[in-house]
């Protein structure tokens, strides 16, 4: 079943991240970090600073909330829909960057994708299964989203007092937004193909 498959695609964005890390430590990933994203920045920026991170810290920290939430992911959704989500989610979050940070900084790391799949694993961990909802979800539910209402009401209170330097703030709370209207956008043309499927069975 659903539960006994294994994930992989999680191991493979961290293993990527890692990579990426390292490369730009040696100066061999210039294209992908994006120090001219605003203004001659070139288009695959917006995905490619997902990958990119300013120190070991910045990237070990992304790295365990991606192995949490990206495995809860990856169990609902599957390795695609896990890879969509934190392609969607990343590349959100720095295009909003891009309108809210000084023209001289600098937005890097997996956190925008991190903080959409807080919200896209909430979302997905209490969804109804035909009429039921699985009780295993609803615990993981309930002790992984007490964590993420936190994590995002401190981002909101610290967005609010102008925010703290070196923290996209923007990013973090524009990746959440993403996530849970990707999820909101799906359920609502999920219902309405099914809909349409339905008439066409009757008619």
């Amino acid at each position: 079943g659903r539960r006994q498959r294994r994930a992989t695609a999680v191991y493979a964005l961290m293993l990527v991240n890692l990579g990426v890390f390292l490369a730009d430590s040696f100066h061999l990933a210039k294209s992908f970090v994006p120090r001219h994203l605003y203004g001659r920045g070139r288009w695959w920026q917006a995905l490619s600073s997902c990958f990119c991170h300013a120190d070991w810290r910045h990237l070990n920290n992304n790295m365990f909330l991606l192995l949490l939430f990206g495995r809860s992911v990856e169990d609902e959704w599957g390795w695609g829909g896990l890879l969509w989500s934190y392609s969607f989610c990343g590349v959100m979050s720095s295009l909003v960057s891009t309108f809210f940070l000084p023209t001289n900084a600098v937005s890097v790391g997996a956190s925008g994708a991190v903080f959409g799949l807080f919200t896209v694993s909430m979302m997905a961990k209490l969804e109804w299964n035909g009429g039921l909802l699985d009780w295993r979800n609803l615990i993981e539910g309930v002790v992984l989203g007490d964590f993420v209402y936190r994590q995002l009401i401190s981002e909101i209170s610290t967005a609010a007092r102008g925010g703290r330097h070196g923290i996209g703030h923007a990013a973090h709370l524009s990746g959440a937004a993403a996530g849970a209207l990707m999820v909101l956008g799906m359920r609502v043309f999920l219902a309405k193909f099914e809909r349409n499927r339905k008439f066409k069975v009757v008619q």
